[in-house]
């Protein structure tokens, strides 16, 4: 199969003076041992602490991009994905380091025009799993998505969405599709939505198992306060299903197990799953324009994509 020209890497960065240290030379060899044309962009989201200086000091050739005001995981990737010159785009957190022959494998891919996204082995070694590997669900009115244990592989398979801490993009179709959605703006959920548009669109995501790096699992986002968290992570929930759900009985059984939910949380005072629905409602205006892009493309149901991801390929 024919590898794309070239691949633009995309890092958004957030006080990660230390994480770079091991990131970004574990990037370059990559690339090195590839050999292909390449770039690196590093996206600076108004870090306080030497993110900058380390990048400038040690990383010259690294072109170097910074906020000027904090914006978030999806608006910092997509300033990155605009500046991109190859036809793929790998996008990688700074808590991720690559084995020295990560790329290859990922690029053999995209000579499928049907191919949206590509993950390796994603190896959370704190969490236990492994993140490159996304089994597709739906239950009590929701598509779930699971990984695999740490030590799991198997051949080449569909998944339900691409973790966006280290994923190979075809940079014309995330262009296409806008990139992340800046709704979820700050963090949570931009890569499931990415990729599900992409499915509803007829695109793969796929895994690539000879392809590995290792995940310091939300090393930048873990300090965050719960509470924070969970209402960012339900609000953000909200809004995935209401864009992306079609299937009429999908859609049924999101509006009565939400309804249900919403009827007894009061019991146990769970405060922040009210404001997490309210907040979503406030939302509404960009959630119809997001859901009549999903709506004037739609090629493949939600019932499709879930029997499809969750089931592995044969190896080939």
């Amino acid at each position: 199969m024919t590898e794309p020209a070239g691949i633009s890497v995309v890092i958004p960065n957030y006080n990660g003076t230390t994480l770079l240290k091991d990131n970004i030379p574990s990037i370059i060899n990559a690339l090195n041992r590839w050999g292909g044309p390449h770039e690196i962009i590093i996206v600076d989201d108004c870090s306080v602490d030497e993110s900058c200086k380390v990048i400038m000091r040690e990383f010259p050739a690294v072109k170097l991009i910074v906020n000027q005001a904090n914006a978030g995981f999806s608006r910092t990737c997509n300033r990155g994905f605009a500046e991109a010159r190859y036809p793929i785009i790998l996008c990688i957190n700074n808590d991720v380091k690559a084995e020295p022959d990560f790329v290859a494998p990922l690029l053999t891919h995209f000579s499928d025009s049907g191919v949206f996204a590509v993950t390796p082995n994603i190896l959370a070694e704190r969490d236990g799993k492994n993140q490159g590997i996304v089994s597709g669900g739906f239950g009590k009115g929701f598509i779930r998505g699971g990984f695999a244990p740490l030590d799991a592989r198997g051949g080449v398979r569909e998944n339900l969405y691409a973790v966006g801490a280290c994923v190979a993009y075809d940079a014309a179709k995330l262009r296409d599709l806008g990139g992340y959605a800046e709704i979820y703006c700050p963090y949570l959920f931009e890569d499931v939505d990415l990729s599900y548009r992409g499915w509803k669109r007829g695109w793969k995501s796929l895994y690539e198992p000879a392809s590995t790096v290792h995940h310091f699992s939300s090393a930048t986002i873990g300090r965050t306060k719960k509470r924070v968290k969970r209402t960012i992570y339900f609000r953000n929930r909200f809004l995935f299903h209401w864009i992306n759900l079609t299937d009429p009985s999908f859609r049924a059984a999101n509006y009565i197990h939400t309804a249900l939910r919403l009827l007894v949380s009061f019991l146990w005072l769970d405060l922040p799953y009210y404001a997490s629905f309210f907040g979503a409602l406030r939302r509404l205006g960009e959630v119809r324009k997001l859901r009549k892009t999903v709506l004037a493309t739609l090629a493949t149901g939600d019932a499709e994509i879930v029997a499809r991801t969750g089931t592995p390929l044969r190896d080939r």
